[in-house]
Formats: C-alpha cells, structure tokens, sequence
C-alpha cells in the first residue's frame, strides 16, 4: 500500500513474478467493476462514494482467494471497513502489510512525467494534491503496515528486494551453540 506513484504496481508486478505468485492490482479489479473504460470516468460518471464501495468489495473477493501479491489502491487503507477487513486478516497472520513510502517531492515528479488514469481527489491537479493526500493518509498507512521501505532512493532492484524480505514468511530462528556447553 501507498500514495500514488509510489511503486505498488510495478514494484508489486515483479515481486510477484519472483516469487511466482499472482500479481492483483485492486485499481483494476474495481474499475471492472465498471462500464467505464477509465477509473477517472468511473468517479465522473459515478463518484467517490460507489468507487469506495466498490473497491471495498473488490477487496473482500481478493483476500479470499489464493496467496497473491496484491496493490491496494491508495484510497482503499482510508475506507473505514476496508481498513478493519485488512487490519483483521494482518492480525490472524493471513497477509502481511507493506508501506511503500515516499515523499512528496519524488511521488510529484513521478506524477509529472506520468499521470496515469487518476482522478483528482481533491480538485486540485494530480500532482498539486499530492502533499494534501499524503498527510492525510499516511497515519493510516503507518497504522496499518506490518513494514515499510522508502521506495524514493532505491533502484527498482533494491525495493524489490527489501520488499521479497519483508514479505517472506517468518522463520523460527536457527539454535546457537553456546561454548557453555
């Protein structure tokens, strides 16, 4: 999970390709949801309120299906059932959480030279509405992570990695033999 531009479904595409698992972008399972070609056509057409709940149930159908590597979509932490639905399935061990962090600033310059299909939220630009989103969310994010990595100095490489370690299933820890003996 993360802001817009952060990596979530480029990183979260090659995450799962390593690990050989199915990659779900929760943005496109909602938008399909849809006749709308576009997700800013959706919330033109339909608004945020039936994208939320859409996206909330897009989730729900998500969680129960095979292990995969899914990328929420940035809005889906601060859906209030969204987030108890994530929160709950964290907390019983059934899927781990990770905060793909970034600045303003970097998260600004992704979005100038690629703005994708985003609506605005906020009515100010894609770009200008970035630190107003990110402050409003990113105590959620933080709330809700199991880790986080900072995906703005990393190489897609670096963040791919940080994240396959972060996302690996916990080991019990290797006995050590102590001289004591």
């Amino acid at each position: 999970m993360g802001a817009r531009a952060c990596g979530k479904t480029t990183l979260g595409q090659r995450v799962a390709l390593r690990l050989g698992l199915p990659f779900v972008d929760l943005d496109d399972r909602t938008r399909s949801m849809f006749p709308e070609r576009t997700i800013r056509d959706v919330w033109i057409a339909h608004g945020e309120e039936a994208w939320r709940q859409a996206e909330e149930k897009a989730l729900r159908h998500a969680l129960v299906e095979p292990p995969s590597i899914l990328a929420l979509g940035g809005g889906t932490p601060t859906i209030p059932a969204a987030y108890k639905v994530l929160d709950k399935a964290r907390q019983a061990g059934k899927i781990r959480v990770i905060y793909l962090e970034c600045s303003a600033q970097v998260l600004q310059g992704r979005l100038q030279h690629q703005s994708g299909d985003r609506a605005t939220l906020t009515g100010l630009g894609v770009v200008e509405e970035v630190p107003v989103l990110l402050a409003a969310r990113e105590p959620i994010y933080r709330a809700l992570a199991d880790g986080q990595i900072n995906t703005g100095p990393l190489t897609p490489e670096e963040a791919i990695d940080a994240l396959i370690a972060l996302v690996d299933i916990p080991r019990p820890p290797v006995p050590r033999l102590d001289s004591q003996e």
